[in-house]
């Protein structure tokens, strides 16, 4: 009788053997994490000092400052921390929202106004002494109650807004990160990785792999590919120091998180969790920022105010509206970019249509020709143009925002990680291209090119 072979016995399998992805943290993860983890911070925790009250900045420094042995920075966060902190929504972000409330107030109060004088002429009452009398009255009080409110407004927005943020010497906000960053921010990545990172962010957004597709909608490949970018930077360092990693984030798209269903926490992603097991062999946790302060509270003993808690919940970025009612494309906004890009940069406008005039896609040959350019010439920044204008309707509420990328590439690998094969519309802006281009020269020059590809 032969011996049993030695090490052929199959693998003993759990209901956990996903490589975890699917199993809830408890008190033990958290605790392990705050002792010898990697805490990542993401963009929106740093820009959040600026727009917290006093309260909520001083206990998310008091828990940093807890936690700065374990606190990693990726680049690309640096990057993203940077290009945003002068926005007005962001240095002066009390301010903003005291117009914003200042202005709902206003609009109340006209239309208290017009619908008072609207009902008094349709019901002829305006020579009625008695009821003008009260409507007075009643519009006199209102304005004494808006007022009070404005008042109060403007007094909270002085208390809770920064001083000192205009110079970077006096930046409290500054002032209070760079003993707790330095040294803890990691390396960008090199051109070739950047640009490899760029297309296989374009690959996994067109096969909805998170993290960061959901940028793609209304982003140019370059900025959308920065969640992906992120991405990449903390699996290289994770990696390196073979370590759980806690990512903290105020991003609550549904390419990073797991959705929350009733009285179950929010968690990664399980392909996030996966891949991070797989190429670092180590545990993905997330939370948001107030979240971090719970777990502080709990395991630090901070004595974090519950208030904290409450205002980060209510900073947490939106989701975006694009599945909401004309968040999309419409005639009004397509043809105000369209006008821009016919104007300053027709050889993109030109592409645009050709693309709607062929399904949606355009091909690199057709872009050359339309374009105009000689054949050693690369087609890098291409949309770049596209981005720049997006940018400028967007400051001047010509766009909302939400509008799908009209030009997103479509990358190959014919030479390169940067090489692009062709260029792709949205499919709801074709009809519209179509119905506003379809008798013009470009539109029947692009029908002839693809008439002659296909004879």
């Amino acid at each position: 009788m032969k011996a049993p072979r030695v090490g052929t016995e199959p693998p003993t399998r759990s209901i956990f053997d996903c490589d975890d992805a699917h199993r809830s943290p408890i008190t033990a993860d958290y605790d392990r994490l705050f002792q010898s983890g990697m805490i990542v911070l993401d963009t929106n925790v740093l820009l959040n000092l600026y727009r917290s009250n006093e309260r909520t900045r001083a206990d998310t420094l008091a828990v940093l400052t807890k936690l700065r042995d374990r606190l990693w920075i990726p680049h690309q966060v640096l990057t993203e921390f940077w290009r945003n902190r002068e926005l007005s929504s962001v240095r002066h972000h009390h301010s903003s929202k005291a117009k914003e409330a200042r202005g709902a107030l206003e609009k109340v109060s006209r239309a208290a106004q017009d619908a008072l004088d609207r009902w008094v002429t349709s019901v002829h009452l305006k020579n009625d002494v008695e009821v003008t009398n009260q409507i007075e009255a009643g519009l006199e009080t209102l304005s004494q109650t808006m007022d009070e409110f404005r008042n109060l407004i403007e007094a909270q927005a002085s208390k809770d807004a920064l001083s000192g943020t205009a110079s970077t010497d006096t930046d409290p906000v500054l002032i209070a990160l760079e003993p707790l960053l330095n040294g803890r921010i990691g390396a960008p990545l090199s051109p070739e990785d950047h640009a490899k990172a760029i297309q296989e962010a374009q690959e996994r957004a067109d096969d909805e792999i998170p993290p960061g597709y959901e940028d793609f909608r209304t982003k140019s490949p370059e900025q959308a590919a920065g969640d992906y970018i992120l991405w990449v930077q903390i699996l290289n360092e994770a990696q390196s120091r073979a370590r759980d990693v806690l990512l903290v984030t105020g991003d609550v798209k549904k390419d990073w998180w797991t959705q929350r269903d009733g009285d179950i926490p929010a968690r990664p992603r399980t392909e996030l969790a996966a891949e991070m097991r797989t190429r670092a062999g180590v545990s993905l946790f997330m939370l948001s920022p107030g979240e971090l302060l719970v777990w502080a509270d709990e395991l630090l003993g901070l004595q974090v105010d519950e208030g904290s808690v409450s205002d980060l919940d209510q900073l947490r970025e939106s989701t975006p509206a694009s599945d909401a009612p004309g968040s999309g494309w419409t005639t009004t906004s397509l043809n105000a970019l369209m006008i821009q890009l016919i104007g300053r940069y027709p050889a993109q406008a030109k592409v645009i249509i050709a693309a709607a005039a062929n399904g949606g896609l355009v091909d690199r040959a057709k872009v050359y020709e339309l374009a105009g350019y000689p054949p050693d010439r690369q087609l890098k920044g291409f949309t770049r143009p596209i981005s720049t204008v997006t940018r400028e309707l967007q400051d001047q509420g010509e766009l909302t925002g939400d509008e799908p990328f009209l030009l997103r590439t479509v990358y190959g690998s014919e030479t390169g990680p940067s090489w692009a094969t062709g260029f792709r519309i949205p499919d709801e802006v074709v009809p519209l291209l179509r119905d506003e281009f379809e008798r013009t020269t470009i539109w029947n020059s692009a029908q002839r090119h693809e008439a002659d590809n296909s004879s």
